[in-house]
């Protein structure tokens, strides 16, 4: 192994020692005797595994008041049939002198914050088994297969985390997710931050070759050790333009109908038409309830006469991105599609249907290995991106496709996968917005990317329901994933923080609460999206909109984020009264 360190290298960096070796774990099975086999080392000192073919790579860089960097690769080229079982790193990591730890979430709204190193991460633990069942709340989360250790000082998050102190970080991420998620586990006890890699779900035969985990460890300022990170990574956000204007969720939520978004589109383009957006663009976007979840193509023709195309042409005619929501992996049970195509739907290995959750009449995940579906999905894709004129698609629940490894693939190969598929089948040009999908699966391979949760119409929900999964509607854990991912907006794709409100009435948020929504969305976010009425402002939520729309547009990279929102960038008192 080439060795490019003089013997100076990273001996003052402020946490880890990157010159550390790290220790490996794998273990294995040879087929077809079934004999198991573990082996232990540390660094590039492998042990001598003649029948695995094993490889261990690394590389690293320095500058001088930079980041630097060291990347390590496990890769195997077996001369037998092997089943990979489990395969760990352990990085030392003094943890417990840390002033934060961050670890990212499974998916866009899992809560993905800096924590106390001392902190647990929660589960489902204090939810009865007959609660979780009958509201699926196990479905959108980690929680069916991931062990959640819930002794203080034990975290666990997905791809990537860091440890700050003071102002640097060192950051662990993994190179590759795309082959199988990993899992990121700290302990302030034993000072150490391990991955865990999904291994390959099918044997690999003799003579073929895999890369089973690649990482990098990079240290610096936060910043610098992120985009160092995903560079090392080979990840490049996709060319998109920021994005101002309206999605109807919390308006209408799924109560839509042609005559009443034409009407939200007229409110819209009186409050935008004059404005000096800069590079952002303007956006309408359709939302659930045009209808059935499965059946996107038979539209509610009561509500939407000549579909939801109509209402596309005349966003495009006023001058807006025409956008709508789908999630393509997952139907409802009320559908046409559920009840015509029960071999479409995904089973486990007991031959039940995997749902996702108890949204809509049921929510259950389609087999995105299933030709059919491939078909169906393509499309659904491809006539509401061709033939209805969209040209953004919010794609939402995408975590569906990846539910259970089923078809030879891993989670990870099969987000990969789906995601693929979705690029595949849109029209040229198509942009996206990817939402409730493991993030990782997002990176690079999306425009715009949600990454947080849901808000809400409230502060925090009512008390029991913040007992509940880690991916609750909350406005307090949408706005704290706002800031705690904001180090991916321009690195990895834009980031979405959801929508902000300056209506009264049926949004039971206090004004300042209100002003901080719409602050980091500024500072963190390259999405600017509202649900308000927008014909029904006042003239002073109007200038507050239009203050923050021309900030919005003129931020520099990087340059009013610092700030965070304890500047008062807006001020959205009225004059007269607050609302």
């Amino acid at each position: 192994m080439d060795d490019p360190r003089g013997g100076s290298f990273a001996k003052t960096l402020p946490i880890v020692d990157i010159d550390a070796d790290p220790r490996f774990t794998l273990r294995w099975r040879s087929l077809p005797d079934g004999s198991s086999h573990l082996v232990n080392w540390s660094g590039a000192d492998r042990p001598a595994c003649c029948e695995m073919g094993l490889e261990v790579r690394s590389t690293c860089s320095s500058e001088p008041g930079g980041v630097a960097h060291r990347t390590w690769s496990i890769e195997v080229r077996p001369n037998k049939t092997i089943e990979i079982l489990d395969v760990k790193a352990t990085v030392d990591a003094p943890i417990a002198r840390a002033d934060a730890v961050f670890l990212n979430g499974y998916q866009s709204w899992t809560d993905s914050v800096e924590r106390r190193p001392t902190a647990r991460v929660r589960g489902l633990d204090r939810v009865p088994r007959f609660i979780v069942d009958r509201y699926v709340l196990d479905g959108s989360g980690d929680y069916r297969f991931t062990r959640y250790d819930h002794r203080r000082g034990h975290q666990h998050g997905f791809c990537y985390g860091y440890i700050r102190r003071a102002d640097m970080v060192a950051l662990v991420g993994s190179l590759e997710e795309d082959s199988g998620f990993t899992v990121l586990r700290t302990s302030t006890a034993e000072n150490e931050l391990t991955l865990e890699k999904e291994p390959p779900s099918r044997p690999l035969a003799a003579g073929e070759f895999r890369r089973l985990m690649a990482f990098a460890i990079c240290q610096g300022a936060r910043e610098e050790a992120v985009a160092r990170w995903l560079v090392l990574a080979g990840i490049r956000p996709l060319p998109a333009p920021p994005l101002v204007g309206y999605s109807s969720w919390y308006r209408r939520y799924g109560d839509i109908d042609a005559e009443s978004l034409l009407d939200d589109l007229k409110g819209a383009t009186h409050v935008l038409c004059d404005i000096d957006l800069g590079p952002a663009q303007r956006v309408f976007q359709i939302d659930d309830g045009y209808s059935k979840v499965g059946d996107w193509l038979e539209f509610d023709r009561s509500r939407f006469p000549l579909g939801p195309a109509t209402v596309l042409s005349a966003a495009r005619e006023e001058g807006f991105i025409p956008g709508i929501w789908l999630a393509p992996f997952v139907c409802e049970r009320d559908s046409e599609l559920y009840a015509a195509h029960p071999d479409w739907l995904l089973s486990d290995a007991f031959g039940s249907e995997v749902r996702t959750g108890c949204n809509w009449s049921g929510a259950v995940a389609l087999d995105t290995r299933n030709s059919e579906v491939r078909d169906y999905i393509a499309k659904v894709i491809s006539t509401v991106t061709a033939n209805w004129g969209a040209e953004l698609l919010k794609l939402d629940f995408l975590f569906a496709a990846c539910m259970i490894a089923h078809d030879g693939l891993n989670r990870g190969e099969l987000m990969a996968d789906a995601l693929e598929l979705l690029r595949e089948s849109a029209a040229p040009r198509t942009r996206m917005i990817l939402c409730g999908v493991p993030l990782a699966s997002a990176f690079g391979k999306a425009e715009y990317c949600r990454i947080g949760c849901d808000v809400g119409l409230d502060w925090d929900d009512r008390f029991y329901m913040r007992l509940l999964h880690r991916e609750r509607i909350s406005t307090k854990n949408s706005l704290r994933n706002t800031y705690g991912r904001a180090h991916l907006d321009g690195r990895a794709f834009r980031c979405d923080p959801d929508a902000f409100f300056l209506r009264a009435g049926d949004v039971n948020l206090t004004t300042k609460q209100k002003e901080s929504l719409l602050e980091a969305d500024i500072v963190c976010g390259g999405v600017l999206l509202t649900s308000d009425d927008m014909g029904a402002w006042t003239a002073d939520q109007i200038e507050c909109y239009r203050a923050a729309v021309r900030a919005f547009a003129a931020k520099e990279d990087g340059a009013i984020r610092e700030a965070g929102n304890e500047n008062g960038l807006l001020n959205c008192s009225p004059s007269s009264s607050r609302s």
